[in-house]
């Protein structure tokens, strides 16, 4: 067999009930019996985004998967309105089923593929979804933080405004600077705090929010506008002194592009989920890279979102840090793969097997299939959206 001889000749998608966002994970099968996997998910309408892995079969069955950058061309170029999340999220996801059936071919981890290991195979990870059962409390965000310590993590990413839009009253405003304080005080100096901001506030509501919290000395304040405001948020970090992180909702190059170039922001977050897939991410990373932007991707995700973060985190020089919420999610997530994703102290170990180096466990997957007849939408805009419909960690 020659590398032409391959063949894409099905593609199939399983949708995965997880209370607070269904995953979506997608096998790419091959005419010689290698098969990709990767995740599609994104924050809403899982159904739309399988349905429409389906419709743009068109572009990749039939086509050498080693064709990423034509695939990934066509795909984007040809679909007339390209850049929004549903479209990018199939090509991510058929770019990286592509790029794990490489390496399944070629018997190679896929960092290797992608330049090699320059950052090693251990990478600094931070917790997300800890704080579900805080309360919106100061206490109960102390309470949770202090558990995330105890589980070996020395940074932690939380919201602590509530359902706050675009701006704050005075009492709510020093409530959430006192959920940071107790946070601070909890887990002491040596740990980074990374305050999540869901694009919440106006340009001057931010800067108000930054300068309240610098007392704590976070390590960054992430998406404090919302991204339609590129002005805003370009204003926001010229002021702030603490550093702006934002781009989980940026899709392509293209937004990067404008990031890192009208703003002065000091950290990008593309979702590899979302974004333009492995081919695209190497790209973004590069253009922040060029800016002496840092480099640390969002993932709220599922498993296989994760492993595919951490093969590019591995390869890419601007790497600062990696988000995670393997143990802050269902139980079951670890069922979903054949051997699950390696968090040790806090430390994120890329997946050492061909390709991605996972595979989806079936019997998990098709046990916990999402079939529409429970409501998953996650609204950040809403009270009590924290708990995420998980229960509390005491349960």
């Amino acid at each position: 067999m020659t590398e032409s001889d391959l063949r894409i000749t099905d593609v199939e998608t399983h949708v995965v009930a997880n209370p607070w966002k269904p995953w979506v994970f997608v096998r790419v099968e091959t005419n010689e019996g290698y098969h990709g996997i990767a995740e599609a998910t994104s924050h809403s309408k899982p159904f739309t985004v399988a349905a429409a892995v389906e419709e743009m079969s068109r572009y990749f069955v039939g086509a050498d998967p080693f064709d990423t950058e034509r695939l990934w061309l066509e795909m984007y170029r040809d679909e007339w309105f390209s850049r929004n999340v549903i479209n990018t999220t199939v090509v991510s996801a058929v770019d990286t089923a592509c790029w794990d059936i490489k390496g399944k071919v070629l018997d190679r981890p896929l960092y290797e593929l992608l330049g090699g290991a320059i950052n090693g195979t251990v990478l600094r990870a931070y917790a997300n979804g800890w704080y579900t059962d805080a309360g919106g409390e100061p206490e109960g965000f102390a309470r949770a933080a202090e558990r995330v310590v105890d589980d070996g993590y020395d940074a932690m990413k939380f919201d602590p405004f509530g359902a706050a839009w675009q701006r704050m009253d005075r009492g709510e405003l020093n409530h959430a600077v006192e959920n940071v304080g107790a946070v601070r005080e909890a887990v002491g100096p040596d740990v980074d705090l990374l305050i999540e901001g869901h694009g919440r506030f106006t340009p001057g509501t931010a800067m108000e929010v930054a300068d309240r919290l610098e007392q704590f000395d976070p390590t960054w304040f992430e998406e404090p506008c919302p991204p339609d405001n590129v002005d805003g948020l370009r204003k926001v970090a010229e002021r702030s002194r603490i550093p702006i992180a934002t781009g989980e909702r940026g899709v392509t190059k293209h937004a990067f592009r404008d990031l890192v170039t009208d703003t002065d922001v000091d950290v990008i977050q593309p979702d590899l989920a979302n974004a333009g897939g492995v081919t695209e991410a190497k790209k973004i990373a590069a253009i922040a890279e060029a800016e002496h932007v840092s480099f640390a991707p969002h993932n709220p995700q599922g498993p296989v979102a994760t492993a595919i973060s951490a093969h590019v985190d591995a390869t890419v020089p601007n790497f600062m840090i990696q988000e995670v919420f393997e143990d802050y999610d269902v139980e079951w997530k670890t069922d979903l793969l054949e051997e699950p994703i390696r968090i040790e102290d806090g430390r994120l170990h890329v997946p050492e097997g061909p390709g991605l180096g996972v595979e989806l466990n079936m019997d998990a997957v098709q046990e916990h299939e999402y079939t529409g007849d429970m409501d998953t939408h996650l609204n950040l805009f809403e009270k009590g959206w924290e708990s995420r419909s998980l229960p509390s960690r005491d349960d």
